[in-house]
C-alpha cells in the first residue's frame, strides 16, 4: 500500500510532538532494512546539515543613529572596511573582506567576534549635511548594541561541492586548502551524505520561505543563490557531478550560536567563515524517502588539476572513495583532506531534530519553487584573467616550518574539518570516533609546522599558550 502524507498532515503531527523526526544520519542507517514505502509510514521528517566555509557570507548591520546623527559613508569595523551605500547608518560586512596589510583578519572574524559577545571597534566618516551634520563616528559595539543584524548571504550550501588537486611541481594555495604538489593530496568539502540539496535533490521541499537553520539562528532560504546551475550532468543515480543548486539565506545574527559560527584565514587564499546550515526535509512519500536514503558511495565527485590551464577533471570519485583517506590519480596515490567538518554537521542535524520534535522550528512549504532550469554566464573577460605574478611565492603569514617547534594544539579552536590531516608527513593528526573529531598524537609529532600552515582556524601554533590549549 501506497504512502502520501500532505504537508498539512505533517505538520499537525509536529504541533501535537506526535512526530517521528530522525537525522539524516539515524535515517539513513534505517534504510537499510526498510524499503522507501516502509520508511515513508515509519518517519515522518529528517534534518540535514553542512557545516564548511562559505565564502559567500556576510551581514546587514543597522547601527542606529546618534548625536549627531552621520551618514556613514566610509567605515570599518575592526579595521575590515564595510560597504557603507546602503542608507545613513545601514552597512554590509561580507565575509571575506580583509583588514588592509592583514590578510589573516577580516570580516568573519569579526562577525564571530559580535556572535561570541565581544566587542569590535566602529570607525566611520561622513562629509556632513545638514540632515546628518555628524562627520565621524570612533566607538566599540556589542551585538546586542545593533539595532538589528542579519545574516544575508548571497551564495551558501553548494548542492554537490567538487574537490581539488595539484599536478604541478608546487604547492598550490587555494580556498579547498593547501594543494600539495605531484598529486600529493586531494582537497574536498561539504558534508556528502548528510548535505541539505543532496537530500533534496530536485529541490521540492527547500526553496524561498523554507526555514532554514543559519548558524544556530532561525532563518530563510530567501531565493536561488548566486551561480545557481541546473544545467550540469548527473549520475547513474540522478545527482548533479558538480556544483548546481545554491541558496541564497537569510538569518537574525543575534539569535546565531557560537558554535556554528567560526572565521577561518585560509593560507595563501584569504578568509572565508565556516558556517553551519540545516534544514528539516519532510517524509510525504516514497519518492522522497528514497532520495533521503543517498549514501555516500552513490554521490559522484569531480576532482580537478588546479595546477593546470581550466583546471581539467582528472577523476571522477565518490564521497566515500575520498572519506576512505586516499584515492589513485594518475598512479599516484594522493590523501585526501576534507575542509569541512562532519562533526559538526552531524551536531547541528541532532540539535535540529530535537528542536523540531519541541515544536520549536518551523517545518513549512516553500512559498516558491527554485528556478527548474538555469545555467551562470561565464565572464566575458575570462580568456584576459591570469593569476597574478606573485602567486608563486608563499604568502606573507604562512608558518616557516623550519622555525616552528613541536605543535602546540589549540582544541578550543579546532573545528575537526581535517584539513591538516592529509599534510602531516608524520601521521601525528587523524580523524577518529563518532564525530569525527581530530586527534592529535603529540609523541608522533616532529615539529615541522606543516599543520601550522594549512589550518585555517590557527589551531597550530608555536606558542607556549596554544601548546596548553
Amino acid at each position: 500500500m501506497k504512502t502520501n502524507k500532505g504537508w498539512d498532515e505533517i505538520q499537525a503531527k509536529i504541533a501535537a510532538g506526535e512526530a517521528a523526526v530522525l537525522t539524516a544520519g539515524e535515517f539513513k542507517l534505517l534504510a537499510r532494512e526498510a524499503d522507501a514505502e516502509e520508511l515513508c509510514r515509519r518517519v515522518d521528517a529528517v534534518t540535514v546539515a553542512t557545516f564548511a566555509p562559505m565564502c559567500s557570507s556576510g551581514v546587514f548591520i543597522n547601527f542606529g543613529h546618534g548625536s549627531p546623527p552621520i551618514r556613514m559613508e566610509e567605515l570599518s569595523l575592526d579595521g575590515v572596511p564595510a560597504y557603507g551605500g546602503v542608507a545613513a547608518v545601514d552597512a554590509y560586512l561580507g565575509a571575506t573582506a580583509e583588514r588592509p596589510g592583514d590578510p589573516g583578519f577580516g570580516g568573519a572574524h569579526v562577525i564571530e567576534t559580535l556572535v561570541r559577545g565581544g566587542e569590535v571597534r566602529l570607525e566611520a566618516r561622513g562629509k556632513g549635511t545638514d540632515c546628518y551634520p555628524g562627520r565621524s563616528v570612533s566607538a566599540r559595539v556589542r551585538l546586542a548594541d545593533l539595532n538589528e543584524a542579519w545574516f544575508d548571504n548571497p551564495r551558501n550550501a553548494y548542492q554537490n561541492y567538487g574537490a581539488g588537486t595539484n599536478g604541478s611541481d608546487r604547492a598550490l594555495r587555494t580556498y579547498l586548502g593547501v594543494l600539495e604538489p605531484r598529486y600529493g593530496t586531494v582537497s574536498y568539502a561539504t558534508s556528502g551524505e548528510l548535505s541539505p540539496l543532496l537530500n533534496d535533490p530536485q529541490a521540492r521541499f527547500i526553496g524561498a520561505g523554507t526555514a532554514a537553520w543559519v548558524g544556530g539562528a532561525v532563518g530563510m532560504v530567501t531565493g536561488c543563490g548566486t551561480q545557481f546551475d541546473t544545467e550540469v550532468p548527473v549520475n547513474g543515480k540522478g545527482l548533479p557531478v558538480r556544483g548546481s543548486r545554491t541558496l541564497a539565506l537569510r538569518a537574525d545574527l543575534k539569535a546565531a550560536d557560537p558554535r556554528f559560527v567560526a572565521a577561518a584565514a585560509v593560507p595563501g587564499y584569504g578568509v572565508s567563515l565556516f558556517l553551519g546550515v540545516a534544514f528539516c526535509l519532510p517524509v510525504p512519500d516514497a519518492e522522497a524517502a528514497h532520495a533521503l536514503s543517498v549514501r555516500d558511495e552513490d554521490i559522484t565527485v569531480q576532482v580537478r588539476d588546479y595546477g593546470a590551464a581550466g583546471r581539467p577533471v582528472v577523476l571522477e570519485t565518490s564521497y566515500a572513495e575520498l572519506r576512505s583517506g586516499s584515492v589513485e590519480i594518475a598512479g599516484v596515490r594522493s590523501r585526501s583532506a576534507c575542509s569541512s567538518s562532519l562533526a559538526k554537521a552531524r551536531e547541528l542535524a541532532r540539535e535540529l531534530r530535537d528542536l523540531v520534535r519541541a515544536g520549536r522550528f518551523p517545518v513549512r512549504p516553500p512559498v516558491e519553487a527554485l528556478p527548474a532550469r538555469a545555467s551562470p554566464r561565464p565572464l566575458a573577460a575570462a580568456t584576459s584573467l591570469s593569476a597574478p605574478a606573485s602567486a608563486a611565492s608563499p604568502p606573507e603569514g604562512v608558518v616557516d616550518p623550519s622555525r616552528t617547534g613541536p605543535a602546540g594544539y589549540a582544541r578550543r579552536l579546532c573545528v575537526d574539518c581535517g584539513a591538516c590531516v592529509s599534510h602531516c608527513p608524520a601521521r601525528a593528526l587523524s580523524l577518529e570516533g563518532e564525530g569525527p573529531h581530530l586527534a592529535y598524537d603529540a609523541s608522533a609529532c616532529a615539529g615541522c609546522g606543516t599543520c601550522a600552515g594549512v589550518c585555517p582556524r590557527g589551531a597550530f601554533r608555536s606558542e607556549p599558550e596554544a601548546r596548553h590549549g
